[in-house]
Order: structure tokens, then sequence, then C-alpha cells
């Protein structure tokens, strides 16, 4: 766990040094298509997917045997939604698809998808995301931000499955990603 840490804050650091002259990242919400992707966790980020109406990082090409519906995906910004667009080939998803979170405390829980023909769970929330800089987060009410992104691996090496730890209880066998927008 030290390790996974250390990795964050290397992370953090390096992105702050790279911080624009004049000083601090600033509030900003992308505007056009971007990618999600994760760091800390592999050499270079890796790629958020959908895959079932979950989200996955890593290589989906690795995954495609793993799920039904599986598919690299572009997000916009709307308001303070992540709406989701299918990026391969074959593969459509609903246009009001929308990225979630499971913000409940004291559990780690699923990051998905909201899509047809899958079930969204009571608990998923769809809207307050912001970004700082390219760091996504989110916008408890109140005003306090979140980005407790956390990644578990799967049986296929280099794909892990994304989680949500809203009270950050950092339980064994999940990796610490920062999760942030990459233009297109």
């Amino acid at each position: 766990m030290k390790l996974a840490i250390f990795a964050m804050v290397l992370t953090w650091i390096s992105s702050a040094v790279a911080a624009p002259a004049g000083g601090e990242i600033g509030k900003r919400n992308p505007s056009g298509e971007f990618k999600l992707v994760a760091y800390g966790v592999a050499s270079s980020y890796i790629d958020v997917f959908f895959s079932d109406g979950l989200a996955y990082a890593g290589d989906s090409s690795l995954w495609k045997q793993e799920g039904n519906v599986v598919t690299d995906v572009t997000f916009t910004m709307k308001n303070t939604e992540l709406v989701t667009t299918a990026t391969t080939p074959g593969v459509t998803l609903d246009a009001s698809t929308l990225f979630y979170i499971r913000p409940t405390s004291n559990e780690v829980l699923p990051v998905g998808f909201t899509e047809n023909g899958t079930k969204t769970p009571s608990d998923a929330v769809t809207d307050s995301f912001i970004f700082y800089g390219t760091y996504l987060m989110w916008e408890q009410t109140g005003g306090a931000l979140s980005d407790s992104f956390r990644l578990k691996p799967t049986n296929i090496s280099g794909v892990y499955q994304l989680y949500y730890d809203y009270s950050n209880t950092y339980p064994s066998g999940y990796l610490l990603p920062v999760v942030k927008s990459k233009d297109v």
C-alpha cells in the first residue's frame, strides 16, 4: 500500500510541476470530446473503457472475451454529467449513456454507465462531476471534492475494474489511480 500511495504522490507532484506558469490548477470543464484515463498503475496512462455497463481501465481488446459488449469510449461534458459515446466500430450506446459513481459510505463500489438493458443501481450518481485541471472530481453537496477512484486487477493482466471508495477505506487488493481527462 505504501508503494501505491508513493506512486500517487509522485503523479500529483509531476502534474503540479507541469502546471502552467502563474500557479495553481483551476476548476475547469473540458470542451469537446475527451477520454478518461488512469495514471499511477502502469508505465503510462491507461484508458477507461465500457464493458457490459461497468467501467474498466486498460487495453479493451484484451477484455473482448470477458464481456458481451466491450467498447472504447469518449466523453463530453454536459452541465456536470459525463455523456459517453462508444468508439469501437460496430458498437453503439444510447445517446443518453452517462458515467456514474456510487458514493456510498464505507463501501467500495463499481463505477459504471447508464445504458439500455443495464439496470443502474439506485445509489448511482451521474452528476456533479467537475475537473480541476485535468483531474476528475466529484463535488458533494456543500462543495467538498472527492476523487477516490480505485482499480482492482482482473483475471486479465493489465486490465482493471474501476471502483469508487467514497469513505476512503483503502481496502487491500485495490490500486490508487489518478483519473484524468485526456484530449482525443
